[in-house]
């Protein structure tokens, strides 16, 4: 059933005539998330205030069949917030409230509006209130921490710099509301660390919306160590740089933190404003952290740096304070929007690889991007083998798009070919559904539908993604 003019009515009356879109204009700046490859229009986008008017709007759309497309700062890169069957997109932006700071559970109540940082710097004004700076944050810190949602990051299960230790979103989640599909409300989990029953949590984290529309959650927050230690390392080639990853998880050392940058990222960040003073010259460099008491830490820097230099770095620096730290970590940061610098369009992959296949995955990306004449930058969680090779395109030059996604085809099959997967954090969205086979057989896949179909057994929940028709 199509969207008429009842219908708007009745969503006008739920959410208030100031909280809805439906101007043609205006509804364009909802037909594409993070990575512009494709566009799908929604019929009308709604903005609620609170989970009782998404569960209103959510009833509407179930008693007249619509699809329904939650949507955080659609900062996805997979496809995941397009309304490819049109429908109403409910916009959580505006349920943007830090709900409770429970220092003593360590979890924080937030709405699925909040921005992700957000967590972190309400935390930041908590610690000020105490004798002693408690330094809790929430460790789950994408690279679109700045702007994209905690209901987002749910969604599509995201990972991030501090993956390697603290785990992605699902490990972060104690608790969460969610809008099933008929309107009806539900809580699952709690602020406890485990809870009896199925893992609904699980299940619903990296569902990609098809199941609910997540409208609360409670985290866990995580405090800070005594001591923090930020090693820079820089190789001539990219296949020493993966060789090093391998060889430091393997000596038993846990990093908070690991990550690759090749040259052409690293060119790429040093030319904008917020250059960490990183080396240019390097084919690829590693950013490090590890954490914990002063002497563990002394101990545990000495020996990634003794690692790094045996598997060929011929550059290896300690931050000599937490300023010079900052600076490389927010370099990091700025990479995805520091390809505008050195190429007009780039599409973002996302694959993940056993980390002892580096080597061979930095390799093989090296000459999928010469065979289709691209130049591919990475960067990339070395810690978790998730991969983001960046393959810059001119979107002007016809078939050149096109040529784009076959290389990124590619690169997500040969992921798969050497044991990984088609995605780490970004999801499988609308983009990458046609290679969810590679990774399951039919019925496999159908159990999988058949878990959807308990919570949606009319389809509505953003219909036209994970699952090939």
């Amino acid at each position: 059933m199509g969207i008429t003019k009842d219908i708007i009515t009745e969503l006008e009356r739920i959410v208030g005539s100031n909280n809805i879109i439906t101007d043609d204009v205006e509804l364009t700046v909802y037909e594409a998330d993070g990575s512009f490859v494709y566009t799908a229009k929604p019929d009308v986008v709604v903005f609620p205030r609170s989970t009782e008017e998404v569960a209103k709007v959510v009833r509407v759309a179930w008693e007249n069949r619509i699809p329904i497309i939650g949507r955080g700062s659609g900062t996805s890169l997979s496809g995941g917030a397009l309304p490819i069957e049109g429908g109403i997109v409910i916009s959580l932006t505006r349920m943007n409230r830090v709900l409770e700071l429970d220092v003593e559970n360590e979890t924080a109540t937030v709405e699925a509006g909040v921005i992700n940082l957000w967590v972190s710097d309400a935390l930041a004004k908590l610690n000020y209130q105490y004798p002693i700076d408690l330094g809790y944050y929430f460790p789950a810190d994408p690279g679109s921490q700045r702007v994209s949602t905690i209901g987002g990051n749910i969604s599509h299960n995201a990972g991030g710099v501090k993956c390697f230790k603290y785990g992605v979103t699902v490990n972060n989640v104690r608790g969460l509301k969610v809008v099933l599909p008929n309107g009806e409300v539900r809580f699952f989990g709690g602020k406890v660390v485990e809870n009896p029953g199925y893992d609904v949590i699980g299940i619903m984290s990296g569902s990609e919306g098809t199941m609910a529309i997540v409208t609360e959650a409670v985290l866990r927050i995580v405090s800070n160590y005594e001591s923090v230690k930020t090693i820079l390392a820089a190789f001539n080639s990219v296949e020493d740089a993966g060789t090093a990853v391998s060889r430091i998880i393997s000596s038993g050392i846990r990093p908070v933190a690991l990550e690759f940058m090749d040259k052409i990222a690293v060119n790429a960040i040093e030319a904008g404003p917020w250059g960490g003073g990183l080396p240019t010259d390097a084919e690829a460099i590693l950013l490090i952290d590890v954490e914990g008491s002063e002497p563990g830490t002394n101990a545990e820097a000495s020996r990634i740096i003794e690692i790094l230099k045996s598997s060929g770095a011929y550059m290896v620096k300690l931050a000599k304070d937490r300023a010079e730290a900052n600076r490389w970590w927010n370099a990091r940061k700025q990479a995805f929007g520091a390809m505008g610098f050195v190429g007009p369009n780039y599409i973002t992959g996302d694959g993940t690889i056993p980390r002892k296949k580096l080597p061979e995955a930095l390799h093989r990306i090296r000459e999928i991007g010469n065979k289709y004449g691209f130049r591919i930058a990475n960067v990339f969680h070395a810690g978790d083998g998730n991969l983001h090779p960046l393959i810059l395109y001119d979107e002007r030059r016809p078939g050149e798009r096109e040529r784009a996604l076959q290389a990124e085809d590619e690169i997500l099959r040969m992921c798969v070919e050497i044991g990984g997967t088609i995605t780490g954090e970004h999801g499988v969205g609308y983009y990458k559904k046609h290679l969810i086979g590679l990774l399951y057989t039919d019925y496999e896949l159908n159990v999988m539908k058949n878990i959807k179909s308990v919570f949606d057994p009319l389809g509505i929940m953003n219909p036209g993604k994970i699952f090939p028709r």
